[in-house]
């Protein structure tokens, strides 16, 4: 809990390439010397937006047998040009950075990549966004490489046990809590293995963990909220990819606001959601 809330804390602050340059810098440096110094080879990974070369940050967990297609986990380090983006989404990077620390000292089956993925937010009023992973998603796709799954953390670090906190769209055709304190697990239909690991591996690992599974159709145009983050990148790359996710807006008021602050997040809560990635993982990179 600690190390995640030092992690919130060091990424919290506007984030955004234009609005706050050096910052924006300052959290993808950081994400690189963090996966570094937990002992991952790490690489920025290069991709280019409106004439300007941008980086996604890949450390790599290798895999004991190098043919087997990779597991990737990410979480978006930028923020919008108007919140210090405590949950949104520095919450999902302290999530990356620990889930790999506990990962490091084992060698899966496969290998593992921790990506922290850059211009997810909105970048043009036409509505240009998710901009880094659907870079990254292309390429492999270009170069034929296999993917076992991406798993998203896209805000990870809010809850509220109110009744009636939690918002639920309409016509989504399965039971979900009212109150604001489960993780969200997000698949489309390419998706239903990993959604299946990932819900045993996280049970498995913290039993305690309330998460409700959800399944989309059509890579999430019947339901585009379900396409607001990187998973969508893949989806639509043909990849297997569920967001992990509080549910943002749909239960977090402070989201895209100035009041988007650690104080305001549960990190006993990420803890828990870290744990059961982790298991989640292991559990995927030793069956895929």
């Amino acid at each position: 809990m600690e190390r995640l809330r030092r992690q919130v804390e060091m990424l919290e602050g506007v984030r955004h390439p234009v609005a706050a340059p050096e910052r924006h810098r300052a959290a993808r440096d950081h994400v690189a010397r963090e996966l570094l110094a937990i002992g991952l080879a790490v690489e920025l990974a290069p991709f280019t937006f409106r004439g300007r070369t941008y980086h996604n940050v890949v450390g790599t967990l290798p895999g004991h047998d190098p043919r087997r297609p990779a597991l990737l986990v990410g979480a978006h380090f930028d923020s919008t040009p108007h919140t210090p983006g405590a949950d949104d989404n520095a919450s999902g990077v302290a999530a990356l950075i620990e889930c790999a620390r506990l990962l490091a000292p084992n060698e899966p089956e496969s290998r593992v990549e921790f990506v922290g993925l850059d211009l997810e937010e909105l970048q043009t009023l036409t509505g240009t966004y998710r901009v880094g992973s659907r870079a990254l998603a292309r390429q492999r796709r270009a170069r034929g490489e296999g993917l076992q799954g991406a798993l998203i953390l896209e805000m990870v670090g809010y809850t509220d046990s109110t009744p009636g906190s939690q918002v639920v769209p309409p016509f989504l055709g399965i039971e979900v809590p009212r109150t604001g304190d489960f993780l969200a697990a997000v698949g489309d239909t390419r998706s239903r293995a990993l959604l299946q690991g990932f819900l045993a591996g996280a049970k498995a690992t913290v039993p305690d963990l309330p998460v409700v599974a959800y399944r989309t159709r059509l890579r999430g145009w019947l339901l585009p909220l379900t396409r607001l983050s990187d998973n969508a990148s893949f989806w639509d790359a043909r990849y297997p990819a569920l967001m992990l996710t509080d549910t943002a807006f749909l239960r977090n008021p402070h989201y895209h606001l100035w009041s988007d602050r650690s104080e305001t997040l549960d990190f006993e809560f990420m803890a828990r959601v870290v744990e059961a990635t982790a298991g989640a993982v292991l559990r995927l990179a030793a069956s895929g």
